[in-house]
């Protein structure tokens, strides 16, 4: 009778383990950093789409999907992604953007996200889009934008405008990113406050 309830006993205590696991394992998980690979993306199956990606990664705070947007020649890109700074950036960092590359624009994103307090987000506003080219090899996207991100820097504005310039081109897997990123001041506006200026500071 004895070995009879030590047996009962330890099936009860397994059974009872069994719910706790079960019960732990289905609990609401953490919501995952914005740094990671989730978010609103899709298979950039088009440049338009690319556009839409990169202005709802920046808006999340996501890493890992503004870098998706980008041409990485040495993982997935048939080009090697360039950025080209707006004028007055240029002469002031030229040694900076001379060698500017994907993981410049990495550390540039980290260090802007990690200035923000975890409900702030940035807003990326893009007018008077226009496709200057296009072919099937590439298309060209002419925009006015504006950017807004509390970054806390006291020489750098938090409200940028200018113009960029966005080449994308087809992968090899047929998917699309950006491989050319030029920024300008624009025309209308009488001080430069573009967001080439903000990538110098956060990587300078």
């Amino acid at each position: 009778m004895s070995a009879y309830f030590n047996i009962f006993n330890s099936a009860r205590i397994l059974v009872v383990l069994f719910c706790v696991i079960l019960v732990t394992s289905c609990a609401t998980r953490t919501p995952e950093d914005p740094t990671g690979s989730r978010g609103t993306y899709q298979p950039p199956t088009s440049p338009a789409i690319v556009l839409e990606n990169f202005r709802n990664a920046v808006e999340e705070k996501n890493t890992e999907n503004f870098i998706l947007c980008l041409a990485d020649q040495t993982t997935r890109s048939k080009y090697e992604f360039t950025f080209q700074p707006s004028a007055e950036a240029r002469a002031r960092y030229q040694s900076l953007f001379s060698s500017w590359t994907v993981q410049k624009e990495r550390q540039a994103f980290l260090s802007m996200i990690a200035r923000l307090a975890l409900e702030q987000r940035p807003s990326l506003v893009f007018s008077n889009t226009n496709i200057a080219f296009a072919s099937p090899d590439s298309t060209v996207y002419v925009t006015d934008y504006t950017f807004i991100v509390a970054h806390g820097l006291s020489n750098v504005s938090e409200t940028l405008n200018g113009t960029a310039v966005f080449t994308i081109t087809p992968e090899n897997s047929g998917q699309w990113s950006v491989s050319g990123w030029s920024d300008a001041k624009r025309q209308s506006d009488s001080v430069e406050n573009t967001w080439s200026q903000l990538k110098a500071q956060l990587t300078n």
